[in-house]
């Protein structure tokens, strides 16, 4: 079977696309034939050797894929073969193993897909998950309450307008550039904020009535933390699920006290759930729930062979990725 590995960490220049045997699921694992591969910002982070949970080297990246049991393991009776999986690497103690044309993994880390889901919007659904945890966890915000997104047209800016919408929430989508503005609009955000061409203060305040922002999700702190909070409501979350923009240089009590509105920041891991394994599956069989209920629509970029995998990580790396990128075996 085809595999990409890497040896030492680096640029996409590193991933290997390889031949090596098809592995043979163990006592309690299940086989999977990959139907697609879900690329994201953690993969790259393994690539380059700075993710928290990485494998042991060699390596290969990918943290979820959609399939097909090929075969099972001795003492496996919750799946059988032929049926449609979606496999997460959140459900091992270590990420990656994904990039793979097979995957042995633990029967308990599949969900089974309902027959009318589509195997590459499944692909897509480690971003729901944390969406989903995001706002039914770390916010639990009421109908009828705003919520701004930085990033709105990434794989994340997909899964969290959908997660907002559904939940009846007042989108506002920030993104880069008028196609992704575009792009962030056709995702159902109320109103789109082109961080390039329109001054997102001014605008939140338009929109708002000068009230700010219920919450606020954004991937990049660092730097940006008192802009963000300085766009709140009174009571408002600022939730920080990624640290793009690095360190913030700032005495955080002292900037949430000078605000003057009872801030809060949250810093959001879907790694609390590591430890919270049943909460962590209840909430994904909800969002295949949702998807085959056609309430979660994931775009998908493009879908690239896997022997594209460095090319995929360029893309993605690049920001030029509207939605979610698949690879195909």
């Amino acid at each position: 079977m085809k595999l990409i590995q890497f040896r030492a960490p680096g640029p996409p220049s590193v991933l290997q696309y390889l031949d090596v045997p098809v592995p043979e699921p163990n006592s309690g694992e299940v086989l999977i034939r990959a139907h697609a591969i879900g690329v994201g910002i953690p993969d790259t982070l393994i690539r380059a050797g700075t993710y928290s949970h990485m494998p042991p080297l060699p390596a290969t990246p990918g943290t979820e894929i959609s399939g097909v049991v090929e075969k099972v393991g001795e003492g496996v009776s919750t799946r059988r073969p032929g049926q449609r999986v979606y496999a997460s690497a959140r459900e091992r103690p270590q990420r990656g193993g994904h990039y793979a044309e097979y995957v042995a993994t633990p029967a308990d880390a599949t969900f089974v897909l309902p027959d009318g889901v589509d195997l590459d919007a499944a692909a897509a659904l480690a971003n729901y998950q944390v969406a989903y945890h995001i706002f039914n966890d770390a916010l639990r915000l009421q109908q009828g309450r705003s919520v701004l997104i930085h990033a709105a047209a990434g794989g994340m800016g997909n899964a969290l307008i959908d997660l907002a919408k559904a939940a009846g929430l007042v989108v506002i989508g920030v993104a880069g550039g008028g196609e992704k503005a575009r792009f962030a609009r056709s995702l159902g955000a109320d109103h789109v904020i082109d961080r390039k061409g329109e001054n997102v203060a001014a605008r939140v305040a338009e929109i708002t009535g000068g009230r700010g922002v219920d919450a606020l999700i954004d991937p990049v702190a660092g730097p940006t933390i008192p802009g963000n909070l300085a766009l709140l409501a009174p009571c408002g979350v600022l939730v920080i699920y990624g640290g793009l923009g690095g360190k913030a240089p700032l005495d955080l009590e002292q900037t949430l006290r000078a605000r003057g509105n009872s801030p809060a920041i949250r810093h959001f891991t879907i790694h609390t759930w590591d430890r919270l394994v049943e909460e962590r599956r209840a909430g994904m069989r909800e969002v295949i729930e949702m998807l085959a209920a056609g309430k979660l629509h994931p775009r998908i970029h493009a879908v690239l062979p896997l022997a594209q995998a460095a090319r995929a990580h360029e893309m993605l790396e690049s920001g030029a990725v509207l939605g979610k990128l698949l690879l195909r075996p």
